[in-house]
């Protein structure tokens, strides 16, 4: 989940953390605590993550909000982390987290999602009115039912446009 992400990506979003597993693998892999922004909805969660994690910035509210928030003072952030179990949340739900995710990341930022089963959580009508694309970088199948994670990120655009070729 965690293998892609290190000190050089910079800031990191994480949505969900609950008690901070996903959390504590981005720690081990070098990203500096104050570089963590997480995103709990559950106030008990919240509360232990602020006695875990002092130096994160880690606010109590839904993800759906990211869609009018700003999260980066300075260099946007270049990874964002769910756990969300977006097969349950609904669709226009589903567009404003992404929509908020996607406004708060660098342009060749990425979100890594872990989900529950093999297929992913967003389907493609979604995926394509974001112009975004998703890959399948990791899934274990020791766990019943198999866990899967994919990175979702924009789609790679043409720099310029030729109208010959049109």
């Amino acid at each position: 989940m965690t293998r892609d992400i290190g000190p050089e990506t910079g800031p990191v979003l994480e949505l969900g953390p609950g008690t901070g597993p996903f959390t504590r693998a981005l720690l081990a892999r070098g990203v500096r605590e104050e570089d963590l922004t997480l995103i709990e909805s559950d106030p008990d969660f919240a509360a232990l993550l602020k006695r875990r994690f002092p130096a994160a910035r880690i606010f109590e509210m839904d993800a759906v909000g990211l869609r009018h928030m700003s999260l980066s003072h300075g260099p946007a952030l270049g990874a964002a982390v769910s756990g969300l179990p977006f097969r349950l949340i609904s669709p226009r739900k589903t567009l404003a987290i992404l929509e908020g995710v996607f406004a708060n990341l660098r342009p060749d930022g990425a979100l890594y999602q872990f989900t529950l089963g093999r297929r992913c959580p967003f389907d493609q009508s979604l995926l394509d009115r974001l112009d975004l694309e998703v890959m399948r970088i990791g899934h274990t199948f020791r766990n019943f039912p198999p866990a899967t994670v994919y990175r979702i990120t924009r789609i790679k655009t043409a720099g310029t446009y030729d109208w010959r070729f049109a």
